[in-house]
């Protein structure tokens, strides 16, 4: 119970910084019209000026801390030239429980990385982080597992005839909970080659994610749905 009041108090005083902020500010602009004074001026750029060095600290450490986060799911040794593509969104408030988030993301490899990539072959498992005990080769043929076939009757559903053969898509992994995404049109059927196709690796992560890496292409995906 802590850890949560913990987390609600920060989260209560970053929202409480730019209402602060915004309010000042305004005080700031009302002053400013005042019949001016040397000496009020230099008043009123004393106190504005940390206001406007802090927003921008706030905005350039967010913009970091989220940059790090995408970098951090890529699997090393693999170096990102871009994020091509990023669709992510969440219902609730991201970390009670029931809370549900959907993302997919798109990287593209730089050209040396990518060449590395394809160099590998059917070693690059072997020689990417966490090594062959994670990473599967594609394609993804197990039609019974319920990651990536969410909604069809499986042996493991009790009562359930064997569920029938089609090839797993990406749209139907992150459905899988009933929290859609509405990804660019012709993404999710470059995904779904990448897995329906030999030639790329997969791996499963935390928080119900999927890392697919595709050499032919130059790019990794990362989804999940969680």
């Amino acid at each position: 119970m802590l850890p949560i009041l913990a987390l609600i108090t920060v989260i209560a005083l970053v929202c409480l910084l730019p209402v602060s902020l915004v309010l000042f500010l305004m005080y700031v602009a009302c002053q400013a019209w005042r019949k001016p004074s040397p000496r009020r001026a230099a008043r009123l750029l004393t106190f504005a000026m940390p206001a406007v060095v802090l927003i921008g600290l706030t905005i350039l450490a967010v913009g970091a801390c989220d940059r790090q986060m995408l970098l951090d799911r890529l699997p090393r040794p693999l170096e990102v030239a871009a994020v091509e593509y990023r669709l992510e969104e969440s219902w609730g408030l991201g970390f009670m429980p029931g809370d549900n988030e959907t993302g997919f993301v798109v990287y593209r490899l730089t050209g040396q990385s990518a060449e590395w990539a394809r160099d590998q072959g059917g070693l690059l498992g072997d020689r990417l982080a966490r090594g062959t005990a994670q990473w599967h080769r594609t394609p993804v043929s197990d039609t019974c597992d319920e990651r990536w076939h969410p909604h069809d009757d499986t042996p493991q559903k009790k009562g359930a005839a064997p569920c029938p053969f089609h090839s797993p898509t990406i749209a139907e992994y992150l459905g899988r909970y009933g929290f859609f995404i509405s990804i660019e049109k012709g993404r999710d059927a470059e995904v779904d080659q990448a897995i329906q196709a030999g030639g790329s690796f997969y791996a499963y992560g935390r928080d119900g994610s999927v890392t697919i890496v595709d050499p032919a292409r130059g790019k990794v995906y990362f989804a999940y749905a969680g």
